[in-house]
């Protein structure tokens, strides 16, 4: 409950009023069947029509004023439960935006999206059902039972055993239902992860013929959820029958008892009318309550999943001290090791450098030994296991968030374009980028020729994913983000690879011609592209196996020796 009350703020008003008018609508449900009883028995039975007659308006009044209140109490609840719900919904985002990629993993991507979309909509639902009939439904069955111990004391007996029953098995379902329902949320996280994988691996899953084989799974998926949420539905399915049961016995009961005192004279044709009336009252509101319990309960394991992720403790950086962005940026790893959530085996092992600002450094190796993991941590991106990144002297988690952004440029192989314009997609939201800084990152990176291709230049809107975009142009769009705005350490991790060598010359020699040159970090699986670096970095199974310029890495290392001879000398060794 703690989001509700953190977010509640200035929809308490709201909150309040909407129980308030519906109490006020209850009042003059509950008033309504003494006036019938009164007509009936001073009135009808007695021929007074003058007494019907000065009535009736009164009932007609009541219903007037009884709508007015409740469509009042409809629409302070409904205001309420969508501002909260859209607080509670901007929270959960607002806490998504500061967790680190570690954290993201962990979670789950498919769990985020229940989350901020069906999870939150529940809450809402939730919220809107709480305020209209949590303090209404149990008030007219109490006001019920007094008013029918009021007609005739007698028969109060039947009101009280038959709400006794209700609550009890209101009780024992909401206890129930609540961990189901949070196992269906769970089911259906599982769904949507599957569902987004499906999708995003379309071409693949195609072009291996394996589109059965995704349905299959994609049907054991949605099993697994339809019977979650079955067994979450099998108390709420108990609920009505349940209720009309006990309630209906009831009025039979009534009837029965009512026949009795009415034989003997002790109770009028308006006392049975008015008895049986608030009985049917008690109906009404136990069916409504069960129902309210059942969204409530939904709601409420909902509520749950969303507190769970607001008191995760982010790993992201929290540091307060910044970088100069304006130079080339000394980087040293000391002993960092580094194994990913769920592995056994660490993907970095005791990795140990110093790069000088300014210096160009290439990091190569065989697929997997760990390069990208590297770029990675001395982005910032995860925090070391063990050991320590430090940058210009500072520990890497000590600098602040924004700070590393603005001095440290990235740019992976597969680069992730967003839907907009090619400008957007360069800037990313950086409002401090001016137009000569993006006409300098589209020179540098050799993606010029990208926007003058495009009749709307910078402007060009492309789709989601980059659609519309070769392999090339999308990498060289990346490497312009990474270089917009000048930073002092960029980070190349093997966004060159699809580009053809004289591109990728071209932009490396942009890169190395400038004045105030940054520190440059080449992640390749070629020799070709790292063998003009300051020094290589000969990476093997998560270890640095050697640090050295080209030349000599040939010299003493038979891996590079090897790696080189398959990719420049055609297999020559």
């Amino acid at each position: 409950m703690r989001l509700i009350f953190d977010h509640i703020g200035k929809y308490k008003a709201a909150s309040i009023l909407s129980p308030v008018f519906k109490l006020l609508e209850a009042c003059f449900e509950l008033t309504v069947p003494l006036i019938v009883a009164g007509v009936i028995d001073n009135g009808i039975n007695k021929g007074d029509m003058n007494y019907v007659w000065t009535h009736v308006p009164i009932l007609a009044l009541f219903a007037v004023v009884g709508f007015i209140s409740a469509i009042t109490a409809q629409y302070f609840a409904a205001y309420s439960a969508c501002g909260i719900s859209s607080g509670i919904r901007k929270s959960l985002h607002d806490k998504l935006q500061t967790l680190s990629i570690s954290d993201y993993e962990k979670i789950g991507s498919s769990s985020m999206v229940t989350l901020l979309t069906s999870d939150v909509n529940q809450i809402q639902t939730g919220i809107n059902l709480f305020l209209r009939l949590l303090l209404r439904s149990p008030f007219i069955v109490i006001g019920a039972c007094i008013m029918a111990a009021v007609v005739k004391p007698s028969m109060a007996l039947i009101f009280v055993v038959c709400t006794a029953l209700m609550a009890v098995v209101i009780g024992l379902n909401m206890k129930l239902s609540i961990q189901r329902h949070k196992e269906a949320r769970e089911g259906l996280d599982s769904l949507v992860k599957k569902t987004s994988n499906g999708i995003a691996g379309e071409r693949v899953i195609r072009g291996f013929n394996k589109t059965a084989e995704d349905y299959k799974k994609f049907e054991s998926k949605s099993n697994i959820l339809k019977t979650a949420q079955i067994k979450a539905s099998d108390f709420a399915s108990w609920l009505n029958p349940l209720t009309y049961a006990v309630v209906n016995l009831g009025i039979c009961l009534l009837i029965y008892r009512g026949a009795v005192h009415f034989n003997a004279g002790d109770l009028t044709d308006g006392q049975v009318v008015a008895l049986y009336n608030y009985m049917s009252q008690i109906l009404i509101e136990l069916v409504k309550l069960a129902n309210l319990i059942v969204s409530v309960s939904r709601a409420y394991a909902c509520l749950k999943r969303a507190e769970s992720l607001t008191d995760v403790v982010s790993t992201a950086g929290k540091g307060t001290k910044t970088l100069d962005p304006s130079k080339p940026v000394a980087v040293t790893l000391n002993n960092v090791s580094f194994t990913y959530q769920g592995n056994n085996e660490e993907s970095v092992k005791d990795f140990s450098v110093d790069i000088k600002p300014g210096e160009t450094i290439g990091i190569i190796g065989s697929t997997g030994c760990g390069k990208s993991t590297a770029a990675s941590l001395i982005a910032g991106i995860y925090e070391p296991g063990e050991g320590e990144v430090i940058l210009d002297g500072i520990n890497i988690k000590d600098i602040s968030l924004a700070s590393l952004a603005s001095s440290v440029g990235m740019s992976l192989q597969k680069t992730r374009l967003f839907k907009g314009s090619l400008k957007d997609n360069i800037t990313v939201g950086r409002e401090n980028l001016s137009d000569s800084d993006i006409d300098e990152a589209c020179r540098l990176s050799c993606s010029d020729d990208v926007v003058a291709s495009k009749p709307e230049g910078l402007s060009y809107e492309i789709s989601d994913g980059g659609a519309g975009l070769s392999g090339g142009q999308r990498q060289r769009i990346g490497i312009a983000r990474a270089l917009a705005g000048r930073p002092g350490l960029i980070i190349l991790d093997d966004s060159t690879s699809a580009l053809d060598w004289g591109t990728e010359k071209r932009l490396l020699n942009n890169i190395s011609s400038l004045d105030d040159k940054p520190t440059v970090i080449l992640i390749s699986q070629k020799v070709r592209t790292c063998m003009n670096c300051d020094r290589i970095i000969l990476m093997d199974d998560g270890k640095i196996e050697a640090v050295a310029p080209h030349e000599e890495l040939l010299k003493i290392s038979e891996n590079y020796r090897y790696m080189n001879s398959l990719q420049i000398k055609g297999g020559a060794v």
